[in-house]
């Protein structure tokens, strides 16, 4: 019972995932221009256009491969949270964005739906004055997943884990060519 109400159904679940917090070398503004360079945009106009006309798995695996960045992984949404706080207490620079790949997250969400809950996933850029730069943020997609016990999602997980390792190395080796 919770504050009067009884949930008959409710099942709790403790979590454990591993997160990344990755020093990248850059200032804020320029991992965030180097980070959104690595990422595929999604198009929201393009989304209710394939909705509309209930267009076919085929075009909708097109769509998303058109707007999937060189790592296979594209940004749905960025919500800017340092600039509406900075507002109190000095600036903060910190953005999350919400990342993933609509292909890759069907099967996903087939194997358990509520795998919804963690695809799309989040990565957060932020600046916390460490002198090594700014600072990616995450949370492995495969210790997520793993977190609802089913084995059919590892190589999900997996996979999300490479795409994304690959793009904060392309950030990384990028970032030491451009240090004299």
């Amino acid at each position: 019972m919770e504050n009067g109400l009884v949930f008959p159904y409710k099942t709790v679940s403790w979590l454990t995932t591993v997160r990344e917090d990755i020093p990248s070398g850059l200032s804020y503004e320029a991992l965030v221009t180097a980070f959104e360079r690595e990422m595929g945009h999604w198009d929201r106009n393009a989304e209710t256009a394939l909705v509309k006309e209930h267009a076919s798995w085929e075009k909708v695996k097109q769509a998303f491969a058109q707007m999937a960045g060189p790592h296979g992984l594209m940004i749905f949404f960025k919500i800017d949270q340092g600039r509406l706080v900075s507002l109190h207490n000095g600036i903060k620079k910190c953005v999350l964005y919400i990342v993933g790949n609509g292909v890759v997250a069907e099967p996903i969400l087939t194997i358990d739906i509520r795998a919804s809950l963690f695809v799309p996933f989040r990565v957060c850029l932020y600046d916390n004055g460490n002198p090594t730069g700014a600072i990616i943020s995450y949370e492995r997609p495969s210790s997520f997943l793993a977190t609802l016990n089913q084995p059919a999602l590892y190589p999900y997980g997996s996979l999300l884990d490479h795409r994304l390792n690959c793009v904060v190395q392309c950030i990384l080796r990028n970032s030491q060519s451009q240090t004299p």
